[in-house]
């Protein structure tokens, strides 16, 4: 298995082979509180870098999720629609979705660039 990688928006992916997983970071589910509600692409979707490809509905906020790699969605984890509160409690375990890469941009974080960047004090309120 490969190293996660981190988006700047606080997306991580998990690579092994052609495929990848994403999810949300610990840190990203820290800030958003008690998750209520999460709107996934279906299988099929394309994800394109940058671009929305579903929503996350906290008690605080809605937030856009963006694609953090290009690829083709080959699975949803359909448990979130029952138990959205599964990312609260492991956001490492508790994936979105999968999906047949195209492409994985260079921008991507490794775990200790993204440490250092969300230990930077302007983070703590971002």
């Amino acid at each position: 298995m490969s190293e996660r990688l981190y988006s700047n928006k606080h997306t991580w992916v998990l690579q092994d082979g052609d495929y990848a997983t994403i999810g949300i970071t610990d840190f990203l589910q820290e800030k958003l509180g008690a998750i209520m509600f999460i709107n996934l692409p279906e299988v099929g979707e394309k994800l394109i870098v940058g671009k929305q490809f579903g929503d996350i509905e906290s008690k605080k906020t809605v937030m856009d999720l963006e694609a953090p790699i290009n690829g083709d969605v080959v699975e949803v984890n359909d448990e979130l629609d029952d138990e959205p509160d599964m990312i609260n409690e492991a956001p490492y375990d508790s994936w979105f979705i999968k999906v047949k890469i195209d492409s994985i941009p260079d921008d991507l974080l490794n775990e200790d660039e993204y440490q250092k960047k969300i230990s930077q004090p302007w983070m703590q309120n971002h």
